[in-house]
């Protein structure tokens, strides 16, 4: 029986290593298109972490719900206590000009988004001076660095500085734009990334080019091909060289990551949260944390958001099944609004 037992293992084994053996092996990897990568703490790479100043001014915000303050805040470990909390001037806020550029495809949607309550538009009322830059959703970084620059270069001449606020890949066109064109990082205060696929995403070298299709297509918004290149520039292989060759940043940069509990991934993600999830679980649905981190950057948070709703309000009452799929419940407003007067009461103590 013992032998029986024994010999039924190893045939079982010998079945598993078949099946194994027939399962396709990843692709070949030309090297040369590659640079090392170390996976290492952020402090390891020059991010300065602010986590805690930031929940201080974000939750005095919410102070009259601190149960929601908590909630919408991931704490890791290492967050220690407030050490330096910028004195927030709220009649500072119109001293700066601020430029919003969102992410992939973002106009083959635009009529699922619900732009009155785009934070961007929210906060002109609470005194801030915003702005949506219009690029390409399906355009690579190149293309809508030259398009955004092309956006704000009659406006240079204004004396207060702008802050550049990118989500998404248009964090990327932003970090581009600053390192193509001087004169505009000279009139550039300050860089905000949120959720930014700062060093791409798996996701994007997955697809075979259907994502691109669908939101061309897409009858609920009005968006040229463009160059075509907006997946193709969010590989981590054509990010990472790009940090490699061009960091640090002209300018200060900072950084909100969103890392949601799986409760609050919408159900339109799950498939790539799950994608993600096989290489590490604090992913957003569309990018893995540690990809949306800036070296060198100050770290402002962990958002308890997916993808969209940390910045995309989203109405989905007129597709089927829309309100099904997609969970867009998040401060926004609260969030945007406490990361702009952090930015700001930071910058202008830093002069």
């Amino acid at each position: 029986m013992r032998r029986f037992q024994l010999n039924a293992g190893l045939a079982c084994a010998i079945v598993a290593g078949l099946l194994s053996a027939c399962s396709p092996m990843p692709e070949f990897v030309d090297t040369t298109d590659y640079v090392p990568l170390s996976l290492a703490p952020a402090n390891f790479v020059g991010v300065i972490d602010r986590r805690a100043d930031f929940r201080a001014v974000y939750c005095v915000s919410e102070a009259d719900d601190s149960a929601n303050c908590s909630e919408q805040l991931r704490k890791f470990r290492d967050e220690g206590p407030a050490l330096n909390v910028p004195a927030v001037d709220t009649a500072r806020r119109g001293d700066f000009r601020i430029a919003v550029a969102l992410g992939v495809g973002w106009d083959c949607v635009r009529e699922l988004i619900d732009e009155p309550e785009l934070p961007l538009n929210q906060l002109r009322d609470l005194g801030f001076d915003t702005r949506l830059l219009e690029i390409e959703g399906l355009s690579g970084s190149d293309r809508n660095a030259a398009l955004l620059f092309a956006a704000l270069e009659d406006e240079l001449d204004d004396p207060r500085p702008l802050i550049l606020v990118g989500y998404s890949k248009g964090a990327n066109d932003i970090i581009v734009a600053l390192e193509q064109y001087p004169q505009l990082a000279a009139h550039t205060a300050g860089f905000i990334s949120v959720a930014g696929a700062i060093g791409g995403s798996p996701v994007a070298d997955n697809d075979s080019g259907g994502t691109e299709q669908l939101l061309h297509f897409s009858p609920f918004g009005d968006c040229s091909e463009g160059d075509g290149l907006a997946l193709e520039s969010l590989s981590p292989r054509v990010r990472h060289a790009w940090l490699k060759d061009n960091l640090p940043l002209p300018v200060p940069a900072y950084s909100m990551v969103t890392a949601p509990e799986p409760a609050r991934v919408s159900r339109a993600l799950r498939s790539p949260y799950k994608l993600l999830g096989a290489v590490h679980p604090l992913n957003d649905g569309a990018l893995l944390h540690w990809d949306q981190l800036l070296p060198g950057s100050t770290l402002l948070g962990y958002a308890n958001a997916d993808h969209w709703a940390v910045s995309v309000p989203l109405d989905m009452s007129e597709v089927p099944l829309g309100n099904f799929l997609v969970t867009n419940e998040y401060d926004r407003l609260g969030l945007w609004q406490s990361m702009l007067d952090f930015v700001i009461a930071d910058l202008i103590a830093n002069r």
